[in-house]
């Protein structure tokens, strides 16, 4: 210690010298090994040292550094529940998504529920059927926008076509149908009234699952709805030989509860909530899906001992309708130069029909109660081929997306991309040549 406080006074006259064996102590002390439990316990108050000043036990404001630690651990465990929220999100999203390609299961699953017990779906009828549509059709909503709307209303063609496609493919093909495979004039007389009625409000939802364009789905439905009033009772008139009044005012009020307003409540709360829209919309699909499902157990446990009765003939002829009115649809629309999203669409309105609307007028206005059978198994049946072509047409989706991603980074993964790349940007100035 005196020699420290000697070299701590430099004026002193023996300052120089003091120095000189200071810096000769230092230098034998540093030269002197020290013992091995001096280490030991040196490392282990270093360990002790770095824990405390970890705590905030040691130097500073002790409680700045317990609140910054709390801080940094809350922070920390919210990073951590938010990467685990979106983890599961994300786990959720994925499998609503495989849920949804299982649409033709789901109604499968229906209708055979409907025909072994159909008391546990008798439920599902009347206003749940109109509530479980309108929701529906709020969650299809809030995937649009006012502009999907007004771009379908400035081609008008479109809905003209889908309209004339749906008041003379199916009026024609339940006719001819009707004359070849029935010999029962009466279920003849029912096919053709199912092929003089509207789009049905299910076609909606098909349309959505099958990412097809809903606004013009929506649009067809709607006129083809108004259209009804004259339509539907000429035509019936002349292919069945019975003049048929229809309720004009009951189907416009039915379709404003079922699919306009629903619609329009869905885009105006995507545009004035979108973090709620956002939200919902990843499961509105499989909504769908369950919905169709439900309706179509409904009808088949309503209607199973008709159909039971009506024996393979019908079924066939009913079968045969829909199929060729779906691929008539999608085949005179591809011809005429739509696109393949608006092709679906008029396939999907032209193949289903509001066969509800055929129930309620063939036991309003013929005697014969077999008017109706027709028109019932018309409701399993179109919602079943529906179903199984937009489940198809949504896997083909999925497989062009995952088969172009392959592609991309395979030609990514080519030693001769950067080369590629580089000269499509000095010709054409864009980017990427990927894009």
């Amino acid at each position: 210690m005196a020699l420290a406080r000697w070299t701590r006074a430099p004026g002193s006259a023996m300052g120089g010298m003091h120095s000189q064996r200071a810096r000769r102590a230092r230098g034998r002390a540093r030269a002197t090994p020290t013992p091995r439990c001096v280490d030991r316990a040196r490392a282990r108050f270093d360990r002790v040292r770095t824990r405390a000043r970890a705590r905030g036990r040691v130097g500073g404001d002790v409680a700045a550094r317990s609140r910054s630690t709390r801080e940094s651990e809350a922070e920390s465990s919210f990073f951590v529940d938010e990467a685990r929220a979106a983890t599961m999100g994300e786990r959720a999203k994925r499998a609503c998504e495989t849920l949804t390609h299982q649409f033709p299961v789901f109604v499968a699953l229906g209708a055979v529920v409907g025909f072994a017990m159909p008391g546990a779906v008798s439920w599902f009828r009347g206003d749940a059927v109109t509530r479980a549509l309108a929701l529906t059709m709020l969650g299809m909503g809030i995937t649009l926008d006012v502009k999907d709307f007004e771009n379908v209303l400035k081609q008008p063609w479109k809905i003209g076509m889908g309209v004339a496609l749906q008041y003379t493919v199916m009026p024609t093909l339940a006719f001819v149908v009707g004359k070849v495979l029935l010999s029962n004039s009466s279920l003849a007389a029912g096919l053709v009234l199912v092929g003089c009625c509207p789009g049905g409000t299910a076609s909606n939802v098909v349309t959505y699952i099958a990412r097809a364009s809903v606004p013009l789905s929506v649009t067809l439905t709607t006129v083809s709805t108004f259209m009804a009033a004259v339509m539907t009772p000429t035509l019936t008139k002349h292919l069945a030989g019975k003049m048929i009044p229809v309720d004009v005012a009951g189907l416009f009020t039915s379709t404003l509860q079922v699919v306009l307003l629903p619609v329009l409540a869905g885009v105006m709360l995507k545009r004035f909530a979108p973090k709620v829209s956002d939200a919902i919309s990843p499961y509105a699909p499989l909504a769908a899906v369950l919905t169709v499902a439900l309706i179509c157990s409904s009808i088949i446990g309503r209607t199973s001992t008709q159909i039971l009765a009506a024996g393979p003939s019908l079924i066939v002829a009913v079968i045969c309708l829909h199929t060729m009115g779906f691929f008539s649809g999608y085949v005179l629309s591809r011809g005429a130069g739509f696109s393949e999203k608006t092709s679906r669409t008029m396939s999907i309105e032209v193949g289903m029909q509001n066969s509800a609307l055929g129930v309620v007028l063939a036991s309003a206005h013929f005697a014969d109660p077999l008017v109706a059978v027709p028109c019932a198994i018309s409701a399993t049946v179109h919602s079943v081929i529906g179903s199984m072509l937009a489940a198809f047409w949504r896997y083909m989706d999925d497989t062009k997306v995952e088969r172009e991603s392959r592609s991309k980074e395979a030609w990514r993964n080519d030693p001769n991309y950067t080369a590629y790349n580089d000269t499509f940007k000095a010709v054409t100035g864009l980017t990427n040549i990927s894009s």
